[in-house]
């Protein structure tokens, strides 16, 4: 069977908006789009079977709790468990992983070991850090080479001690995946509980957790074309049996009584209170269009993109990857080598593409590995050719720019000193007719901008800004002098924008101004990113508060 992604995207109702003709959508690690089946079922839900579960003898409550059930066993096919009773409903992957720490670690020794990798969610470290620290256990760390972490070598950390394996099965930063064969070879001659953190995974292979022979797998719908706010774990039913339940209340009990309560059976046992049953609809909807879906044809089409980013950024000079090509489930993360990657993101923002910029939960890999922060594309079975050559047409663009403005000259010095802001032209910014060109010059005015070491502390930074911006203020002969450092090119050039028309100024000749207006006019409010003009605000309205307020002088 051929894939189309092209058809493929046609079933997904955000691409087909208006506003969304030219979106250029790579943040499927953090969340995937919602085909119409998903989108249906939960509104189908709350028009004709809305209703609580198990509680009640009614005609919708009965509708209500077949769905409930009809989808259990959806997911029990999904990952080809066992059985229904291996399978919890949770809010997502991170609450099933805190729902594993809470229980199995009550029951271990002091002493006892825990193995996880630098490459793990932050939702599959804290919790067992949280476990540790409460049951005086020992977290062990796969080895690593620049926090990438080696799984072949698990054995090194393994010992008589050890009692819990969670690895990811695909990291979110960086997008490896561990050969979970290899792995469970390791795991078959110890006793110890293996839990895989499928977040990732689900999304991009069939999952068979008898193959992959893991005790614990957990996911989010959300990451595989489902709802947000709804996942599930599957558990080995003798394990889930043994073990405690986590939350107490509502459907989780079979009899309460004055000093003890009898619990219910599984899978009830660990699903306290009411579920998300809305959601719980859609990921049922999610798993049966799945289930129609080429997935062999979606994996290769998928690697071909990710391979394709990887050849394409590796042979370019303007960045630096930090993903892999190889074993990787469709992620490229990379940083720039000129400019910052929050000056990257907004420029692709501007032209519709989403990506995601930071540590992406992952802040032990971006710690180990030297990169704390990275720009992160990933794609999906609805991502085209089209998609991946606007992205790096973009890219391009975006280095032709860096190597125009140039590094500038830069000063460092504990005293600040004024920048001239009396070369920029305010015409020359207004003459440019569109806005590609308007944003090339407001990254050259950023050269004006020098660096200032010393007034970077807390009290002169602006908030509100997202990036990092210092401000500082000093008034002789009764002119008022401005001093800003960024880390930004488009925060010093908007900065640029904003001190030329004030600073050296009276206080009177500043309150005459209309910047807002004159923001507006440039149609800087129109094409920069709300954060972006929430930042130019934020700049002229500390600026303002310097002046009216009379703060003391930084140096």
């Amino acid at each position: 069977m051929s894939f189309s992604a092209e058809q493929f995207k046609k079933q997904f109702p955000l691409f087909a908006q208006e506003e969304n003709a030219n979106l250029v959508y790579l943040d499927n690690a953090a969340t995937t789009q919602k085909p119409l089946p998903v989108i249906n079922a939960v509104r189908d839900y709350y028009m004709h079977s809305s209703a609580n579960t198990h509680r009640s003898s009614h005609r919708l409550a009965r509708r209500s709790t077949d769905m409930v059930e009809q989808v259990r066993d959806k997911a029990k096919q999904f990952v080809s468990a066992a059985s229904t009773r291996e399978i919890i409903f949770c809010r997502g992957a991170t609450e099933a992983l805190n729902l594993l720490a809470h229980c199995l670690c009550c029951e271990l020794q002091p002493g006892d070991e825990i193995v996880i990798s630098t490459a793990e969610h932050h939702a599959n470290i804290v919790p067992w850090q949280m476990a540790a620290a409460r049951h005086n256990l020992t977290l062990r760390y796969v080895p690593h080479i620049a926090g990438i972490p080696q799984f072949d070598q698990l054995e090194e950390v393994l010992n008589e001690r050890t009692r819990v394996v969670s690895l990811t099965g695909g990291s979110n930063a960086i997008g490896l995946r561990p050969d979970l064969s290899v792995i469970r070879q390791l795991l078959r001659r110890m006793q110890v509980l293996w839990i895989v953190d499928g977040a990732q995974l689900a999304a991009h292979e069939k999952i068979d957790v008898q193959k992959i022979g893991c005790d614990f797998f957990v996911c989010s719908a959300h990451k595989f074309y489902g709802p947000s706010g709804v996942g599930f774990l599957y558990g080995r039913e003798a394990l889930l049996q043994s073990m405690p339940p986590w939350h107490g209340g509502g459907e989780m009990i079979a009899e309460v009584e004055f000093q003890q309560s009898r619990y219910a059976d599984l899978p009830h046992k660990f699903e306290a209170g009411t579920s998300p049953l809305a959601a719980l609809a859609g990921l049922g909807a999610a798993l049966d269009f799945l289930a129609r879906q080429d997935r062999t044809a979606m994996v290769e089409h998928e690697q071909r993109l990710t391979r394709w980013l990887h050849r394409e950024l590796s042979a370019s000079p303007n960045f630096r990857l930090i993903s892999q090509e190889r074993h990787n489930l469709g992620i490229v993360a990379f940083v720039p080598i000129h400019g910052s990657a929050a000056d990257l993101m907004h420029w692709l923002d501007e032209r519709d593409i989403a990506v995601r910029v930071g540590h992406h939960c992952a802040q032990l890999l971006g710690q180990t590995s030297g990169h704390q922060v990275t720009v992160r594309a990933s794609v999906a079975a609805y991502n085209t050719d089209s998609d991946i050559q606007a992205f790096l047409q973009a890219l391009d663009e975006y280095c032709e720019v860096q190597q125009l403005v140039g590094s500038g000259q830069e000063s460092a010095s504990n005293r600040w000193a004024s920048d001239d802001f009396s070369q920029l032209q305010l015409e020359r910014l207004a003459s440019h007719r569109n806005w590609q060109g308007r944003y090339r010059e407001l990254l050259l005015w950023s050269k004006v901008v020098t660096r200032k070491p010393g007034i970077r502390n807390p009290e002169n930074l602006v908030r509100g800004c997202e990036s990092e911006a210092w401000l500082v203020h000093r008034e002789m002969g009764g002119r008022h002098f401005f001093g800003l450092d960024s880390d930004s090119r488009v925060v010093k050039g908007l900065g640029a924008l904003l001190l030329s028309q004030i600073d050296g100024c009276t206080v009177g000749e500043i309150q005459a101004l209309d910047l807002p207006l004159l923001f507006q006019e440039l149609g800087l409010s129109k094409h920069l990113s709300q954060s972006r003009s929430n930042g130019f605000y934020a700049l002229m309205r500390r600026a303002f508060h310097q002046v009216d307020g009379g703060e003391p002088e930084s140096r």
